[in-house]
């Protein structure tokens, strides 16, 4: 299996993205810094060609799947109840699997972190609202 990189994005407009591409990065931070928001311009593109905001309620979250299994829990974590015990659930087996998270903030501070080397302290994230 190819890695992937999925970017999940809420809108003030009430409205959510998630935006999936494959990779050949080894990890995360490899995508993070090869990238520099790629995805959250994609994102933003798709956004205004449908006539809706572009503007994000917080940051979104990237998500990092090496495996299929992994793959398997995000999707079904994405599909379940904010809060659920199956959300609860499908993070466990996300985090069995290796899928790295983190949040992406996508604007100029974003760029300014990667551009000045601060990107190799990546942490999970506790999940979004």
């Amino acid at each position: 299996m190819t890695a992937t990189v999925t970017l999940l994005s809420d809108f003030i407009d009430g409205t959510s993205m998630a935006l999936m591409e494959e990779t050949d990065a080894e990890d995360l931070n490899a995508f993070m810094t090869a990238s520099q928001g790629r995805l959250w311009g994609d994102v933003q593109k798709k956004r205004r060609a449908r006539g809706l905001t572009s503007k994000r309620l917080g940051p979104g979250t990237l998500y990092f799947c090496s495996n299929d299994q992994g793959l398997l829990a995000l999707q079904n974590y994405l599909e379940s109840e904010t809060n659920s015990k199956n959300e609860q659930k499908w993070m466990k087996e996300m985090k069995q699997n290796n899928v790295q998270i983190a949040p992406h903030i996508g604007s100029e501070s974003e760029r300014r972190v990667l551009l000045g080397g601060q990107h190799n302290q990546i942490k999970t994230a506790k999940g979004f609202h």
